[in-house]
């Protein structure tokens, strides 16, 4: 589920995961970035924010315009249900989780320098398992 051309300078996304399977410890769920999410292949202006069942929650970002994740920053423990906020200025994403949707915790902040001033913005989910679906359930996804 994605929105496009929603996510832009000033723009706050957030999503509640209710539930996220354990399929993997690097299993992720949370909240996307990409000029265009339809092309995988392309993924300039790439930010991920996740939560991992063994890692704990986690911002991923494309530092050199290539539309690789290459860098990162993490911290906690995996809780749920847990709330994730990404938050734009320019061309820097912060990304904060919570544990009560009030009270915000700094995960990391990144410059991605190929950020479009307008990009898709949505919810996924990945099982870093062969051949195994991840199940998340997400709720009250919004971008403003």
């Amino acid at each position: 589920m994605y929105l496009p051309g929603k996510e832009h300078d000033g723009s706050t996304t957030v999503v509640k995961i209710d539930s996220q399977s354990d399929t993997n410890v690097w299993a992720k769920a949370g909240i996307m970035v990409r000029n265009d999410i339809t092309n995988a292949n392309a993924g300039a202006g790439h930010v991920i924010l996740a939560e991992t069942p063994g890692n704990g929650f986690l911002l991923d970002w494309d530092s050199d315009g290539d539309g690789l994740l290459d860098q990162q920053a993490s911290v906690a423990s995996a809780v749920y249900p847990a709330w994730l906020k990404l938050v734009r200025s320019g061309t820097t994403f912060s990304g904060y989780y919570s544990t009560d949707g009030t009270t915000w915790n700094l995960v990391g902040t990144g410059d991605v320098p190929s950020a479009a001033a307008t990009q898709d913005v949505g919810v996924y989910a990945i099982s870093h398992a062969p051949r195994t679906t991840a199940e998340v359930d997400f709720s009250g996804f919004s971008t403003n």
